[in-house]
């Protein structure tokens, strides 16, 4: 019997994730996505369901951003995320993941708060500014393990664009190449198989055009509002993570 509500439920929360992939939310509807199907069918479920979904939306959105790379600061992050990837597969087992979205949610919550009180003179003394080792490393593992690492990498890069061309695509550059680091680990784990692969690939239609609705609504929008919506999704998805981790404790 064909199970309506299922498909109903992945297509929109595909879509949410599709379009937050476009670099639009800053993650936040991603957070909601990853939520709404974690609660609905199980975390790893949800991992297995998005991973497709994740190279469909990569392609997409390396193409539609591929002008404006700068490859000399995107790679010089790479190592960094890897070596997040490399602690999550490492530690995913093992670690508690409620604990891990309360440590994410606040301290994107606080860096945000941060950059809105503190005068410009002051802001490249808050801790970790524009580190990307740290905000590497954590986008990494946070990607691996909650598929949230959009927030330490929409925080990394607003610390060194302020044009949202730039911040986009070093978003969507950053995180197709966490995504690629994950695969392998992934089917290490059995957290995703290509029988998986295969089945949830008919959702990637859904994918492209969430793709390509979130990148015509980014240029819809000036430097100002692109990035004071991206600062309200990533206050709303900390929250959320903050919220689901004590919940989860």
């Amino acid at each position: 019997m064909l199970d309506l509500s299922y498909y109903i439920i992945v297509s929109f929360s595909i879509l949410l994730f599709a379009i937050s992939k476009s670099g639009f939310s800053g993650g936040g509807l991603a957070l909601i996505s990853v939520t709404l199907l974690s609660i609905t069918y199980g975390p790893l479920t949800a991992i297995a369901i998005l991973m497709p979904m994740l190279i469909v939306c990569d392609v997409i959105a390396l193409y539609l951003n591929r002008k404006y790379f700068e490859y000399k600061i995107l790679w010089s992050i790479a190592p960094y995320s890897l070596l997040g990837v490399i602690a999550g597969t490492i530690l995913f087992k093992f670690i508690n993941l409620s604990m891990i979205s309360i440590f994410i949610g606040s301290i994107s919550l606080l860096y945000v708060v941060f950059n809105y009180l503190i005068v410009d003179t002051k802001l490249k003394k808050i801790p970790f500014y524009g580190s990307k080792s740290f905000w590497g490393a954590l986008a990494g593992f946070t990607s691996f393990v909650l598929h949230s690492g959009g927030l330490p990498l929409n925080i990394y890069f607003m610390s060194i664009y302020n044009k949202k061309i730039q911040f986009v695509a070093g978003v969507v550059f950053s995180i197709a190449l966490i995504n690629l680091f994950k695969l392998v680990p992934y089917f290490y784990l059995e957290i995703l198989d290509f029988d998986k692969l295969y089945n949830y690939l008919i959702f990637s239609p859904i994918a492209v055009i969430g793709v390509i609705l979130g990148h015509w609504i980014n240029s819809k929008l000036s430097d100002n509002s692109f990035f004071m919506i991206i600062n309200i999704f990533v206050v709303i998805g900390s929250m959320r993570l903050i919220y689901l981790g004590v919940m989860g404790l």
